[in-house]
């Protein structure tokens, strides 16, 4: 779908919830595509240790919630 500029600033809602239910929209400026919206993709957070390097802490200990016990000298 390609929508001009003028029109996708007067409808962002819109075009915004369209984007998010999976359409993938091209803005254009003049007639030419000028930028796409797109539904937006979670990226995975990486939590394997880099390469060379040795962990201290298991993943389950970094990731854990902090507790009271945690936070003196914190606050």
């Amino acid at each position: 779908m390609e929508i001009g500029v003028k029109s996708v600033k007067n409808n962002l809602g819109k075009y915004g919830q369209l984007a998010h239910e999976g359409s993938c929209i091209v803005v254009t400026k003049n007639g030419r595509p000028w930028f796409d919206l797109v539904p937006h993709q979670m990226r995975k957070r990486r939590v394997e240790p880099l390469e060379g390097v040795t962990t201290l802490i298991s993943e389950a200990d970094a990731t854990a919630p902090l507790t009271p016990e945690d936070l003196p000298g914190w606050t």
